[in-house]
């Protein structure tokens, strides 16, 4: 939608796949980053800011999901989902406002939150708390961002499964076995506990970022977005 864009990912290959797509050098550079460490963090801001001359909006969408009940969830599956998604979304958030404020032309940052932040669901502790953590960052950080002019959002998906690393990597098959349907019809049984009945595409998250973003809700901070298709044990009160 005419944005410079910085692909981040732990893949290398994978940014630069993403980046070409969208035009090389003069629209999207790649740049490896791992959302655990804080000097990569840095750096993947730097090469952004030297790309295209700063930064006006982060999107913090890193995640992995490990799906066990409590008696099974061990201290590293807590651990390594708070590490990439509580902690990275926290530390990459930190390195964006540093440099929104030293611009001082204020900006955005998105989290791409989740559903299970706001519902409980069985076998779920580890990954439904960190997102609910995340879903308090936006919070806390619109709060205090305000005075810069920098805005703070997130969005709550849920089930979209194509298109998706989470689900093509292990969490696809967990959550069929939760719910007892076969891997391949996860999407649509998703669809069909929702209100609308409609599957939720990587595309339909994407727009709910460009909404936020665009301009048209420039008074609007702390907002959670639902990319649920209606779920209403989601609904937020």
């Amino acid at each position: 939608e005419g944005a410079c864009v910085v692909v981040a990912d732990r893949d290398t290959g994978a940014a630069a796949e993403v980046a070409d797509e969208l035009g090389g050098a003069d629209t999207a550079v790649p740049v490896a980053v791992d959302v655990t460490d804080p000097e990569q963090i840095a750096a993947a801001v730097q090469e952004g800011v030297l790309a295209f001359g700063g930064v006006d909006l982060v999107v913090n969408n890193a995640g992995l999901s490990i799906s066990k009940p409590l008696l099974e969830t061990t201290e590293d599956d807590w651990d390594l989902q708070h590490r990439v998604m509580a902690r990275g979304s926290f530390l990459v958030a930190r390195e964006a406002a540093r440099v929104l404020t030293r611009q001082g032309m204020g900006g955005d940052i998105v989290y791409i939150c989740s559903k299970n932040g706001v519902f409980a669901g069985p076998n779920n502790i580890a990954y439904g708390s960190a997102k609910a953590d995340q879903a308090h960052q936006v919070r806390l950080l619109a709060a205090e961002l305000g005075g810069e002019g920098i805005r703070v959002n997130g969005v709550n998906p849920d089930g979209v499964v194509r298109g998706s690393g989470i689900f093509a990597g292990g969490w696809g098959a967990q959550r069929a076995a939760v719910y007892g349907v076969p891997e391949e019809e996860l999407g649509a049984f998703y669809a069909q506990r929702t209100l609308l009945k409609r599957e939720v595409l990587p595309e339909n998250v994407a727009n709910a970022v460009y909404a936020l973003t665009c301009g048209e809700l420039s008074h609007t901070t702390g907002l959670h977005v639902p990319v649920d298709a209606g779920v209403a044990a989601a609904f937020l009160r």
